[in-house]
């Protein structure tokens, strides 16, 4: 990571920094990861879905950071200049329960690396 990619830095706050111990002390538990499924009807223009969830991350800071822990003093938040958010699109018609489970199967928790700025994902 380059000088140019980072927007800002600020430490970790006492409840960020027990999240983080846990979180790597456990790393595959999901113990604060939050999973929401929606269901859209109708129509979804695809395209014009991920320019506006990566318009939501180009205007909120929060939605570019990332979280280092190694090589420096202390655990510090990155607030990078860009951040792509990933997007993943499922078939239609796919049931609720079903769906849940096949993200839930997918190690959503094991994907989601602290590091890596963007600490939301959109399935």
């Amino acid at each position: 990571m380059s000088y140019e990619e980072v927007e800002d830095l600020y430490p970790l706050s006492p409840m960020q920094q027990g999240m983080l111990f846990s979180s790597l002390l456990v790393p595959h538990a999901g113990v604060y990861v939050e999973q929401r499924l929606c269901s859209l009807h109708g129509a979804l223009n695809v395209s014009a879905f991920e320019r506006a969830w990566q318009q939501v991350a180009d205007r909120h800071a929060v939605m570019r950071t990332s979280v280092v822990w190694e090589g420096g003093e202390q655990p510090v938040q990155v607030v990078h200049t860009q951040a792509e958010l990933p997007l993943e699109v499922y078939p239609n018609g796919l049931a609720a329960e079903p769906l849940l489970v096949t993200i839930s199967s997918n190690g959503f928790t094991k994907r989601l690396r602290m590091s890596r700025a963007g600490l939301v994902q959109a399935q």
